[in-house]
């Protein structure tokens, strides 16, 4: 029975490990970079909190685009595709482990980053930190969905780019779906981009498992 159980646990740690080796890297770093380079753009030290979730409404929680949207770039190259197909582990069962330390990583930088803000007399709480990780589970989902549905992960990126820029056009108009919304003291609009982004989230991965299926 242990033998057995240990085997079931086997592949989805080294799946983790060889896809994190492999695969995100690159998107990771990239985040990080994103992290990194925030502080040029916008002030991130000394704010109250309205003024503290402008930093990580409109610059950290893009995050969540470098990270989720390419959760199924790989399988798009058809020799990767049926190489991890011929593998122990199914190809759908990759994509959710991928989803879920993408999901990971985005979260951990998002604290990271505010308890850097924390350190510099931000009033930052957690709640602002829950809502940043909502806008980027919301646009790293939407991503990750137009990925599924073109198998293109080029233009997944678009609509959760051209999502952002039309939240800086219309603002508040939005109601429940605004990004921005702690900025103006606001925080209901964040339980309804994270349960937008769980169900996209959902789909994306439902989808590509039908698609897989039917090729």
């Amino acid at each position: 029975m242990e033998m057995h159980s240990s085997k079931k646990r086997f592949p989805v740690l080294e799946i983790a490990k060889i896809n994190l080796r492999h695969n995100a890297l690159l998107s990771i770093a990239v985040a990080v970079l994103l992290c990194l380079v925030t502080p040029l753009f916008i002030g991130t030290a000394n704010l109250d909190r309205n003024s503290a979730a402008m930093p990580l409404e409109m610059f950290v929680s893009l995050i969540g685009v470098v990270l989720l949207t390419p959760v199924f770039q790989p399988e798009q190259n058809e020799e990767i595709d049926d190489l991890v197909s011929s593998k122990y582990c199914s190809t759908a069962k990759v994509h959710l482990i991928r989803t879920v330390y993408s999901i990971g990583a985005a979260a951990l930088l998002i604290c990271v980053f505010t308890v850097s803000m924390k350190l510099q007399s931000c009033d930052v709480t957690p709640v602002l930190a829950l809502g940043t990780i909502a806008d980027a589970l919301f646009l790293g989902s939407m991503g990750m969905f137009t990925s599924a549905l073109t198998g293109n992960t080029v233009i997944g990126y678009m609509p959760p780019l051209l999502y952002y820029a039309i939240n800086i056009g219309m603002g508040p108009k939005l109601g429940s779906f605004y990004l921005f919304s702690m900025a103006t003291g606001s925080y209901a609009a964040k339980l309804w981009l994270f349960l937008a982004g769980l169900l996209m989230t959902a789909a994306a991965l439902f989808y590509q498992r039908l698609r897989k299926r039917r090729a």
